[in-house]
C-alpha cells in the first residue's frame, strides 16, 4: 500500500493508494470501492491531519477506478496493427496525466507525417502484443 494524500485548493482533500489486481468487469456499474480498503485510507487521513479525523472532515465520495496498466508496465502508443489508421495511446499507469501532453504530441505527430521527431515510439508500440495470448 502506498497511500496519496492531496489537499487541493478548494480545501477538499483528496486520499487514494489501495490496489489490487481484478478483471475489469464488463459493468462499470460493477466497480466500487473495496470497504476494508476505505477503512485504511480514512485511518491514515486521520493519520496525516487532525482536520481529517472522523466528525471533522465530511467524506465526499468513496470511489474505485482502474489504473490503465500494461504487462510489461510500458505505454502503449501507436498505430495498432492490421487497423490503418487507427491509433492506440494507453497504458501509462498512474502517469498518463503527467505524461499526457507529450503523448498527444507525439501521436498528432504520428497521426500527420507518419513518425514523431518528439519521441523514439518503437519501444511503446502495440505490434509488441500482437500474437500474444494472456495465460
Amino acid at each position: 500500500m502506498d497511500p496519496e494524500v492531496y489537499p487541493r485548493s478548494s480545501g477538499e482533500v483528496y486520499v487514494c493508494g489501495m490496489s489490487s489486481e481484478v478483471e475489469v468487469p464488463e459493468d462499470p456499474e460493477e466497480i466500487v470501492g473495496d470497504p476494508e480498503s476505505i477503512r485504511v485510507l480514512k485511518r491514515v487521513a486521520r493519520n496525516v491531519s487532525s482536520h481529517l479525523a472522523e466528525g471533522k472532515a465530511r467524506v465526499k465520495a468513496e470511489q474505485a477506478c482502474f489504473l490503465p496498466c500494461t504487462d510489461d508496465n510500458i505505454p502503449v502508443i501507436g498505430e495498432i496493427p492490421g487497423v490503418k489508421g487507427c491509433y492506440v495511446a494507453t497504458g501509462h499507469n498512474c502517469w498518463g496525466i503527467l505524461n499526457g501532453p507529450a503523448t498527444g504530441a507525439a501521436v498528432a505527430e504520428l497521426v500527420v507525417d507518419g513518425k514523431s521527431s518528439i519521441v523514439d515510439l518503437s519501444v511503446f508500440s502495440p505490434a509488441r502484443f500482437v500474437g500474444r495470448r494472456k495465460g
